[in-house]
């Protein structure tokens, strides 16, 4: 019996001893998961985009005068987020995605309702918390209160009884005033045509909220939530506000300070104005060249870009208790139609969405974003539920505004988003001509939609008849127990506690005055930050024979070249503002004008013949554009080869989506500004009126230089006779050319000859740091791992082949990577070398600079004689790399990587297995002894 004792303790201690220490060397040897693929596809939406559904396409017909003709408004309804109080007890949360989006995603397809349903996201669709004040609120409601409460008209024109025509509603007039106190609408969305001068603005929401809350003894008379699309750029709404460069333009700065300050000045503007909503930020990743509806009001092609900067942005709204809408959920990126106009269709798994279109939506969940905005958009490996199309009728599936596996399935129970969620605009194509008005609001409150966006047309007294129908249907719905009572309950909550979070329970028009909202709304402040914004998103994308900046002296002449007339203010505001700078001195002089379809060459050679620098701009909406013969392409392309051919300097200005860069090769100088808003000609120096900085801001670096370099936030394709290539690359996504180069001088520093499988060190060292702006930067380095074996060290992160070494602001000390050689022969050990800045841009030595080689031999060479220090590696003119990896994205997250292990634990788990096997044999021989 002792013998036995004896053996299990020897049992016992292999267990102990043996296999916890292999264990926890296994453990060091883990290497991080591989990051997601994500290949960059060429994003490069090429239509004009619109956000007003009644908007034409620049040059045509319909082309409304407020917008100058270019970036047609879309009718973007709320794009709801979560509240803060609600994103904080949120079920089911998807963590920190900008931490966690390096690793590969493992979220399986949500086929239907019932896989969106399953417990890892059981954020069920109970009805949520509330404070006291709410709940009393809800339960006093009548059933058609609570239903009026769910919708969100729009009054932007109405024709009064005895006009002749629609009007812009600009005043609250007794007819819309009497519908807005009769129907207890829960909020009312306004537009450019609602909002023109500040004054104006404050005294019409001033209006509509003593409207709503005429009769409080009757319950329901609640103040309104007054939304707006003031997203900055391209869809921008007051007239006398700041417009902003747009987000794509804040995705070239790839700066989430900035995208933070634009947030700031649009929420101080609009809660000055009495606004308390806003439908933006633009969460879309705009991953499609053909896009033709988002483009410039995507942030990015990168999803992690668009989510960094997003949700920035949405803080910076927030900060003035104006509630925000990150929209277009699911994702509106990957379209080549315009859902104002079709249908569009994204046939993509649930696995594919996360991994790209979703992941900024989940950021703005956790940033606690007020409200999602839906999209009108077809999901078929989500949604699989058809229908027949009311006007073609051809069958169509159920788009994701109306699906509850998207709305409920996804947004509640598997994100378990509490916020409200808000649909698009019921008026656009997508819904309105395949659904009928009523069974579009019906369908879109099942599915989980809280407040219906502009359910019907309004712009008379008789159209309230509309809107009566609507409503009556709806109750109708809810009495024959197609929709719960507690359905309305749960979204009448959401909408009051928004509300109320927001401070728009307590509305108190004391506390907006008009000396308070001209003193802040296109405050001179605002236009200085703007400013700085637009000139920071500047790229230059080519600048051969170092062309720019240019130099102009006294007697020289500039030309100065606009596809629409109301661009020609903007350029010639850049050179007036250079003028008052003392940039261009006395004595140089100007011609501006415009070209059309009809400019031929020779109408532009005299102009062209009496200058000594151009700057002509590029306007390209659509891929059709881009063609040869097509006017917005030919002129340019006539312009710099003649240019070319008599000595002129010229430099090629993109203001729309940057993709035209790529055609025009024959181009010394081409920048990039992400913005074609004009501006009024009667303008002074420092305009009244909202107006567009990019182009302004492409003049000054065109002739001053740069204090901040922008980088292109999407891949531009190659362009062929007019078509871009779905698979080759022009200019990568992070491309973008410093007038001076970032670093002086960057230096691999390596031995001669080393002895195989014997250590040796390669140094890497760095000077004059000058283009980093003492802020933390990043190397990797990729290696030839088969020749060479890198060994482990505290100074990096081993990644694959990739070596990654964080640097804080301003160190310049070197670093000594470990290598041993593998094989014998002649090699390079780097191939490669790239700089990561902190805003994420790459820029990196060209492929010739790492043929230095490193001689591996089996025995111990003795070094060349008289040799004192190695060759080096030296980047002395550093070029922008292709978007960011994989190595940038495993970058971003060094201090969570393991290092390397030896594999020396695995040796330990072995012997502690035979030890333990060795116990057993040994107690069963002693038990069998008689």
């Amino acid at each position: 019996m002792m013998k036995r004792y004896k053996l299990l303790l020897v049992l016992a201690l292999s267990l102990l001893v043996f296999w916890p220490v292999g264990s926890i060397k296994a453990d060091t040897t883990n290497q991080p998961p591989e990051p997601a693929n994500q290949s960059e596809q060429a994003s490069a939406a090429v239509a004009t985009d619109s956000s007003d559904s009644s908007a034409g396409a620049r040059g045509t017909p319909s082309q409304d005068a407020q917008i100058a003709a270019k970036a047609l408004t879309v009718s973007d309804a709320p794009s709801v987020a979560p509240t803060e109080s609600a994103a904080s007890t949120q079920e089911g949360n998807t963590g920190n995605l900008l931490e966690d989006s390096t690793k590969p995603a493992t979220a399986q397809p949500v086929e239907a309702s019932s896989e969106a349903n399953q417990a890892q996201g059981q954020a069920a669709t109970d009805a949520p918390s509330a404070s006291k004040r709410v709940q009393e609120l809800v339960a006093d409601m009548t059933l058609r209160q609570k239903i009026t409460q769910m919708l969100m008209p729009d009054f932007r024109k109405w024709q009064q009884e005895g006009q002749a025509s629609q009007s812009d509603m600009t005043e609250l007039n007794k007819e819309v005033a009497e519908a807005v106190d009769k129907y207890d609408f829960g909020g009312v969305i306004l537009f450019a045509e609602n909002v023109k001068g500040t004054a104006q603005t404050l005294a019409l929401t001033h209006a509509l909220q003593q409207a709503a809350i005429s009769n409080q003894a009757n319950n329901g008379k609640l103040p309104l939530l007054l939304a707006i699309d003031q997203e900055g750029g391209i869809v921008y709404r007051l007239g006398s506000g700041t417009a902003l460069p747009g987000n794509m333009a804040v995705g070239a700065t790839r700066d989430p300070e900035l995208a933070n300050q634009a947030g700031q000045i649009i929420g101080r503007e609009l809660s000055a104005l009495g606004l308390n909503v806003n439908f933006a930020p633009v969460f879309d990743t705009n991953n499609n060249p053909q896009n033709p509806v988002i483009g410039l009001r995507s942030f990015s092609s990168d999803p992690k870009v668009v989510a960094r900067l997003g949700t920035a942005m949405m803080e910076g709204i927030q900060k003035y208790n104006v509630a925000v809408a990150a929209k277009h959920f699911p994702g509106h990126g990957d379209t080549a139609v315009d859902s104002h106009t079709g249908l569009p269709l994204v046939d993509k798994s649930y696995a594919e969405l996360e991994a790209l279109e979703l992941l900024p939506f989940k950021a703005a969940i956790d940033k606690n974003a007020d409200m999602l905005m839906t999209a009108h958009i077809q999901y078929p490996q989500i949604e699989k539920d058809t229908v027949i199309s009311k006007q073609t009728g051809e069958t169509i599936y159920i788009p994701a505004t109306l699906s509850d596996d998207i709305i409920t399935g996804i947004v509640r129970k598997k994100f378990g988003y509490k916020g409200v969620v808000v649909s698009d605009a019921m008026g656009m194509d997508a819904i309105a001509k395949n659904f009928g008005e009523s069974e579009a609001a019906i369908m879109a409150i099942k599915s989980g939609v809280d407040v219906v966006l502009m359910p019907t047309v309004l712009r008379s007294k008789s159209d309230l008849a509309k809107i009566d129908k609507i409503i009556s249907d709806i109750e109708q719905a809810v009495q024959s127990g197609d929709i719960p009572v507690s359905r309305l309950d749960e979204s009448v909550t959401r909408i009051l506690n928004l509300k109320e979070k927001r401070g728009v329970l307590d509305f108190d028009p004391s506390e907006r005055t008009q000396a308070k909202a001209e003193a802040t709304v296109g405050s001179e402040l605002n236009r200085d930050n703007e400013r700085k914004i637009a000139a920071s998103a500047v790229t230059v994308v080519k600048n051969e024979d170092t062309v720019l900046p240019f130099k102009v002296k006294s007697g020289d002449r500039i030309l100065l070249l606009a596809a629409y007339d109301d661009e020609v203010p903007g350029l010639e505001l850049g050179v007036k503002r250079l003028i008052a700078d003392g940039v261009i001195p006395a004595g140089v002089t100007y011609d501006a004008l415009n070209y059309s379809k009809t400019t031929k060459l020779e109408d532009l050679k005299g102009k062209i013949d009496q200058a000594t620098h151009i700057v002509l701009i590029s306007e390209i909406g659509r891929q059709s554009q881009l063609a040869s013969d097509f006017w917005l392409t030919r002129v340019p392309t006539e312009v710099v080869d003649y240019a070319n051919a008599t000595g002129k300097q010229a430099a090629v200005m993109s203001i729309s989506k940057p993709y035209d860069v790529a055609n025009y090769p024959n181009a010394k100088a081409i920048v990039a500004v992400y913005g074609n808003k004009g501006m009024d000609p009667t303008e002074s120096l420092k305009p009244d009126n909202a107006f567009g900085p990019n182009i302004p801001a492409g003049v000054e670096v065109i002739f001053n230089g740069q204090k901040h370099v922008g980088t292109l936030p999407v891949n531009v394709p190659r362009i062929k006779d007019g078509i871009m290539s779905e698979a080759e690359v022009a200019y990568p996504m992070g491309h973008g050319l410093f007038y001076t180069d970032p670093v002086k001088d960057i230096k691999v520093n390596v031995p001669t000859s080393a002895q195989l499988d014997q250590p040796f060190t390669a140094t890497v060292t760095l000077s004059g740091l000058n283009g980093l702006e003492k802020n933390d930067y990043r190397l990797a380095l990729k290696m030839d791992t088969k020749q060479f074996s890198i060994l482990p060290s505290p100074d990096y992160i081993i990644s694959g082949d990739t070596v990654l070494i964080s640097k804080k602001s301003n160190d310049t000390n070197p670093v000594e990577i470990g290598l041993k050689g593998l094989v014998e022969g002649q090699f390079s050990p780097v191939l490669s070398l790239t700089l990561i800045d902190s805003k994420d841009r790459e820029f990196s030595m060209g492929e010739g600079y790492y043929k230095e080689l490193v001689q591996i031999t089996a025995a111990r060479q003795s070094m060349v004689p008289g040799q004192q220090n190695p060759p080096q590696l030296s980047l002395r003119s550093v070029e922008p790399v292709s978007s960011r990896r994989q190595l940038s994205q495993q970058a971003t997250q060094f201090s969570q990587l393991p290092e390397t292990g030896d594999g020396s634990g695995l040796v330990l788990t072995l012997l502690g297995l035979v030890f333990f096997f060795g116990a057993i044999c040994l107690y069963g021989l002693s038990s069998c002894k008689v």
